[in-house]
């Protein structure tokens, strides 16, 4: 009986928050799909990670990855910060466009 009622009091609150959140995207583009959205939050949980890093993570190929990056690159939500101790080492790091996007 309890458990019933949570679960009801819990479901309309996340309805209400989903509301509450997708009001905000009302007059803006959504750019990222799904999937990029959830790319992008384990680069920033990860904080800075090489591609081969955020692959492991996210249990792909580092081609498929690299795509992935590639086109969060173009779209302007991710930077490439090369290593200086090793010119062959990327790390990835969120543009100040995606922070912006992330805070709406």
């Amino acid at each position: 009986m309890l458990d019933q009622t949570f679960g009801r009091v819990y479901t309309k609150f996340k309805l209400h928050f989903y509301k509450q959140i997708f009001s905000r995207f009302e007059d803006r583009e959504a750019t990222l799909t799904t999937v990029e959205s959830f790319c992008m939050e384990v680069i920033m949980a990860l904080g800075e990670p090489t591609i081969a890093q955020f692959s492991h993570m996210m249990n792909l190929s580092t081609p498929n990855a690299a795509y992935k990056i590639n086109s969060l690159v173009k779209k302007g939500y991710v930077e490439r910060i090369q290593s200086t101790t090793d010119k062959r080492e990327y790390r990835l790091r969120p543009t100040q466009k995606y922070i912006d996007y992330y805070n709406i």
